[in-house]
């Protein structure tokens, strides 16, 4: 048997696929998939939107709960409504989560993935072209405290799991989502081990010191952007929060 996955392994990885058992721990959806039963989740907040890449990933997960999604960026938001409106459990909000609400201006980067509110660093521009800001925005923000109740009033006993994609920002979601944090029973924040963005606040290490303050714990981590060189930029970090029920 063994003899004869070994040879599916080399016809299929050339073209981009594999074969082998089910692992959890092998890729995010995965472990996903197993966290999401674990902690009976069934509502999604989808920080970082942009054009609903989450959303969809989640759809394909098997997960059919409510997702709440927030993205600030006009032609960001327009792609992203489009694709929920055929989801009744699908909300989009164009607002942008941060700790102080009011309004800001946001770098919209060519690639529109990359778009921030921080400045990119050389490091940044010297290994991912389209960080490169084409256009500034002015969006609103708001903090997520400020809009739980009332994004989560159609939900039956929720039970929340955070994702936070905001590119260099998501200390700030946090740190503005702090009187709704005991109900969030799991989150997933990109960490930062190469600083993309100039001033950013989430360096893995004094990251994770702030979401284990916050009352978080680290679950899984998994390889997320890498460079030219093959170093890792960033990684995607999923923890739950110390003593909440499962």
């Amino acid at each position: 048997m063994s003899v004869i996955k070994s040879g599916v392994r080399r016809l299929l990885r050339p073209a981009g696929w594999e074969f082998r058992q089910y692992d959890p721990d092998l890729t995010l959806d995965t472990y996903l998939w197993m966290l999401f039963d674990h902690y009976r989740i069934n509502c999604v907040l989808d920080v970082g939107a942009r054009h609903g890449d989450y959303g969809v990933l989640l759809r394909n997960n098997g997960y059919r709960g409510h997702i709440v999604s927030f993205e600030p960026v006009s032609e960001n938001f327009e792609i992203l409504q489009a694709r929920a409106a055929g989801d009744p459990t699908w909300t989009a909000h164009q607002v942008a989560l941060g700790s102080c609400t009011g309004t800001a201006e946001i770098n919209v980067g060519r690639g529109t993935n990359f778009s921030s509110f921080l400045r990119p660093s050389a490091y940044g521009l010297d290994t991912t072209p389209d960080i490169t800001t084409e256009r500034i925005e002015t969006v609103q923000v708001q903090r997520l405290d400020e809009l739980f109740e009332e994004v989560m009033r159609h939900i039956a006993q929720p039970r929340v799991y955070l994702k936070m994609d905001t590119q260099g920002f998501d200390l700030e979601v946090l740190r503005g989502a702090e009187r709704c944090l005991p109900r969030i029973a799991a989150l997933q924040s990109e960490l930062s081990l190469q600083p993309l963005y100039e001033e950013m606040t989430t360096n893995w290490l004094s990251a994770l010191d702030e979401f284990r303050r916050a009352g978080y714990e680290v679950s899984a981590l998994f390889a997320g952007y890498r460079d030219q060189r093959l170093r890792l930029s960033e990684m995607d970090c999923v923890m739950v929060r110390s003593g909440h029920a499962a």
